[in-house]
């Protein structure tokens, strides 16, 4: 399977866990790290699974990068593209637009019918109000909030990647 993390970042937390990320998979799966700053819209559609990180800039919005590949993404088909998603963000001083570009983000593929659902986690133990990448209980992808709860962070992904592993078969 042809697989990438395609990650967008403002202060290099991003890249941080994107980084870990890819060491957590321990050679389990060949996965091309790419700065989505480097893609055009069309190269999405070159791999079979993409993890996407995205950090949560300003108020709700998305990653300068990201909201360029975002634009263009109306005319994407991305059936068959299996996709997860982790999302970088503080939930306490925006406890309302929480993880939003990584739901916006996600929505986005879904509308282009990429396959999704793949490591959605728990809300609990997150401490926000509202957030578009909320899915009843759970998060559409792996939630990290490095500046209010980094003790977290190491074993939030290490059970992110165990689900993912698990739903792709490895």
């Amino acid at each position: 399977m042809k697989s990438a993390l395609i990650y967008g970042t403002c202060t290099g937390k991003t890249e941080v866990i994107a980084d870990k990320i890819l060491a957590a998979f321990d050679g389990v799966l060949d996965i091309e790290k790419v700065d989505v700053g480097d893609i055009s819209p069309e190269d999405i559609t070159n791999w079979d699974f993409l993890i996407c990180g995205i950090p949560t800039w300003d108020v709700g919005q998305l990653e300068y990068c990201w909201q360029d590949i975002y634009d263009e993404m109306d005319s994407l088909d991305c059936a068959g593209l299996k996709v997860a998603m982790f999302g970088l963000g503080d939930q306490f001083s925006y406890e309302d637009t929480y993880q939003d570009a990584m739901g916006l983000l996600y929505k986005k593929f879904m509308e282009r019918e990429a396959q999704g659902g793949i490591g959605f986690m728990p809300v609990e133990g997150h401490g926000h109000s509202a957030s578009e990448a909320q899915f009843g209980e759970e998060f559409c992808g792996l939630a990290i909030d490095d500046d209010n709860q980094d003790e977290l962070t190491d074993e939030r992904i290490e059970a992110w990647v165990a689900k993912v592993k698990e739903a792709l078969g490895l």
